[in-house]
C-alpha cells in the first residue's frame, strides 16, 4: 500500500522549477543567455576588430574572462537589460524582450570621472549640452593611448532636431560574488554612436552620469561594439 502510494505521489507531482540565477530576470535560466551567470568565465571573439585601427575599442580574443558581478534593469512591459561584469573593467549587456535576446553589446569603462555630490546635482539637472554630455547631440571622445585620437559620435536617443535631449534614468541591480546582498545604482545615461572607418561595424559610446546609492558620484563614458550570441563562449 505505502509503495502504491509513494508512486502516485511521484506521478502526480510537479517537478519544482530551479531557483532564479542571480542578476537574471525571473523565468530566464543561464542558458537563455549563452549560458552566461554570476561566477562564470566567458570567452568572446571579435577576430575582425583588430583589422580596424580607427576603432577606439579592443578586446583580447584569447582570454576567458570571470563574470565578478550581474546587473539587471527592469525597463517594464517585458524588457530588460543585463549586465555581466568582467574582470576586466569591460561589461556584455543583453538587451532583452518577452525573455528573447534581441541584442548584445560589449562596452569598456573607457574613461570614468568622479564628482562631487554638488557636481552631480548640476550635471543631472542640467539642459546645456556644452557642459551636460549626457544630452547633447554629440560627443567626443578622446583615445587613452599616445595618439590622443578625438573621435564624435551622434545620439541614438531622442529627438534629432533637438540640441539636447533628456537622458534615459533607470535603476540597476547589482548582485556581486562577495557580497549576498544587492547594491542599487541609478543612471541618467545616453546612447550615442559612429561608423568605424572601412568597417561594417558601429561603435557606441554610452555616457553615464551614475549615483551608487552609497555616496559615490561619477560620469562614464562607455566605448562598444555590438556582439553576435555565436561569438560568446561562456562556460
Amino acid at each position: 500500500m505505502l509503495k502504491t502510494l509513494k508512486r502516485l505521489y511521484r506521478a502526480t507531482t510537479a517537478p519544482s522549477a530551479p531557483p532564479p540565477a542571480p542578476g537574471l530576470p525571473n523565468g530566464m535560466p543561464p542558458a537563455a543567455l549563452e549560458g552566461l551567470r554570476l561566477d562564470g568565465r566567458v570567452n568572446i571573439q571579435l577576430i575582425d576588430l583588430c583589422t580596424y585601427p580607427d576603432a577606439l575599442f579592443h578586446w583580447d580574443n584569447e582570454a576567458f574572462h570571470h563574470i565578478a558581478a550581474v546587473g539587471h534593469v527592469d525597463l517594464g512591459q517585458g524588457a530588460h537589460l543585463v549586465r555581466f561584469y568582467l574582470d576586466n573593467d569591460t561589461w556584455l549587456q543583453a538587451n532583452i524582450e518577452q525573455e528573447q535576446v534581441v541584442e548584445y553589446k560589449l562596452f569598456d569603462f573607457y574613461r570614468v570621472a568622479q564628482l562631487s555630490p554638488v557636481e552631480f546635482d548640476t550635471l543631472v539637472n542640467g539642459t546645456d549640452p556644452h557642459t551636460n554630455p549626457t544630452g547633447a547631440q554629440t560627443v567626443t571622445i578622446t583615445s587613452t593611448d599616445t595618439s590622443e585620437r578625438r573621435c564624435t559620435y551622434q545620439r541614438v536617443w531622442g529627438d534629432d532636431a533637438q540640441e539636447w535631449s533628456p537622458p534615459a534614468v533607470f535603476e540597476e541591480q547589482v548582485v556581486t560574488t562577495d557580497s549576498i546582498s544587492s547594491r542599487y545604482v541609478t543612471h541618467h545615461a545616453m546612447l550615442f554612436e559612429r561608423a568605424i572607418q572601412d568597417a561594417e561595424r558601429m561603435e557606441y559610446a554610452l555616457v553615464s552620469a551614475e549615483n551608487d546609492g552609497d555616496g559615490g558620484f561619477m560620469v562614464v563614458y562607455n566605448v562598444g561594439v555590438d556582439v553576435a550570441p555565436m561569438d560568446i563562449d561562456a562556460l
